[in-house]
């Protein structure tokens, strides 16, 4: 039997698989990069807590107001005409304050508390069960039932977050606020990847993000009311807040976004799962100790689940249409019209 000669592909394909290579190294790259700076940051947080006396309030209502208006002057800088459709629409307006202060308040307020009532490694864990929340949400607004790998993800991280919190014993290892918050965190980041669906596609993703900082910043700022703790500054803690406010909540997330963008939110998000593990690592060196089988396997089975809802289609639809031939489509049913 003759093997059938190899198709040649078109230029424009060839062109195109290349720049998705290249991409895709880069995006990866930037998403682990992104993904550690932000456990980093958590270290920090703990760090500012327990060395330094850091009230947990007082970092979150100020680096997500410095975080906010980094981003919102990078994304001001690069997209003008964006801002001005934005506050011309009142409905995007509602749909960014409720972002602002549900998703990015909740998330990162609740995130440090977790923190301060346990430690940067277990918060972080707890967080990751906010997929398992999304596909809850999804299977409810949809009235469709989870599917098998849906299941056995709700299974494992209900699993993980047992041994975490219990060491496998019906009584709580952790602090009962720990596990209350790291349950809100999860929560605020449902909202964050819920909520500005519609206005990110439309005004960009730093733009929004900066904004929605400020606006959960300022509702935050007199929550609060940073005014009232006192807070002193020497240069290991000045370092140790530069490294949450800038490292992590800044250039950790504009990184991330920027490998969003190189290779998808779904390859993104199983990249990113080193956080969970560059945490612990981050939290052992401030003196955090784990229990062999019921930390480890606990966060194991999260960090599973997390690659597992990451794990994209085997048989993509993807439609590749040659420049001269999607043109002639193009017109043909632009004539039939």
């Amino acid at each position: 039997m003759k093997r059938k000669p190899k198709q040649k592909l078109h230029v424009q394909e060839r062109l195109t698989k290349k720049i998705i290579a290249r991409a895709s190294i880069k995006g990866s790259i930037l998403v682990a990069v992104g993904a550690i700076l932000w456990s980093f940051s958590s270290a920090c947080g703990q760090f500012l807590m327990e060395r330094k006396d850091f009230p947990s309030e007082w970092i979150a209502s100020t680096r997500i107001l410095l975080a906010g208006v980094i981003l919102s002057t990078i994304g001001i800088t690069q997209n003008k005409k964006a801002v001005k459709e934005l506050f011309t629409n009142i409905k995007d307006v509602i749909a960014l304050v409720l972002f602002g202060v549900f998703g990015l308040m909740l998330a990162q307020l609740t995130f440090l508390k977790a923190i301060d009532a346990s430690d940067a490694g277990t918060a972080t864990v707890l967080q990751y069960t906010a997929p398992i929340l999304i596909i809850i949400f999804v299977c409810i607004k949809s009235l469709k039932l989870p599917t098998l790998t849906e299941a056995m993800s709700i299974v494992l991280a209900v699993t993980g977050v047992f041994l975490l919190a219990t060491k496998g014993e019906f009584s709580l290892a952790i602090p009962p606020k720990a596990l209350i918050y790291g349950m809100l965190t999860s929560l605020g980041m449902v909202f964050f990847s819920i909520l500005p669906q519609k206005i990110i596609p439309k005004y960009g993703s730093i733009l929004i993000t900066g904004l929605g900082m400020i606006c959960g910043g300022i509702v935050m700022f007199f929550i609060v009311r940073p005014w009232r703790f006192t807070v002193h500054f020497d240069f290991i803690s000045v370092l140790a807040y530069i490294g949450v406010a800038v490292a992590g909540t800044t250039v950790g997330y504009t990184l991330y976004m920027q490998g969003v963008a190189d290779i998808g939110p779904v390859k993104s998000s199983m990249i990113a799962s080193i956080e969970p593990v560059a945490s612990a690592v981050f939290a052992a060196f401030l003196g955090t100790k784990f229990v062999w089988w019921q930390d480890y396997v606990g966060m194991a089975c999260i960090i599973v689940t997390v690659f597992i809802l990451s794990i994209p289609p085997k048989n993509p639809k993807i439609h590749f249409h040659p420049i001269g031939k999607h043109n002639k489509e193009k017109e043909k049913s632009e004539v039939t019209k």
